[in-house]
């Protein structure tokens, strides 16, 4: 059986979805910014927008080099080191309810051990295979 290289593991829509790879490495793509993540600062990243959520309308929350700003009746600041995503309260909700289903999704592809299996130069993607799984921009 092959088993795919990369998963999608949570989707809002076409424009806004998460995808994780074998290497370890997930791929949060919201619109035409994709952030790569480790799994274990995914994870991090992922309960500090649950936080952030409970805590609306008014949420300051940091951990290490991530942070989310919340104030009523404003976008929020959602920081990732240096980069800053400027969120709608309801696309701060979407955006953590995609990533506890990424989580919950990752914990599956875990316990299955799909990716625990060595990896053959069957299994392994083609060049040009990456590129049909991630759409390009509307420019």
């Amino acid at each position: 059986m092959r088993v795919p290289h990369m998963m999608t593991v949570a989707q809002i829509d076409g424009q806004r979805f998460i995808t994780a790879c074998r290497s370890g490495i997930i791929h949060v793509t919201w619109g035409r910014a994709t952030l790569r993540f480790l799994e274990d600062e995914f994870r991090r990243w992922a309960g500090l927008l649950a936080r952030a959520v409970d805590a609306l309308p008014l949420a300051f929350l940091r951990d290490g080099e991530l942070s989310i700003t919340c104030r009523p009746d404003e976008e929020c600041e959602v920081g990732i080191g240096p980069l800053i995503l400027f969120l709608h309260p309801q696309q701060l909700q979407d955006l953590a309810q995609a990533t506890r289903q990424a989580v919950a999704s990752l914990d599956e592809i875990h316990a299955s051990g799909i990716w625990d299996q060595e990896e053959t130069e069957e299994t392994r993607p083609g060049f040009l295979e990456s590129f049909r799984h991630i759409p390009f921009s509307r420019n």
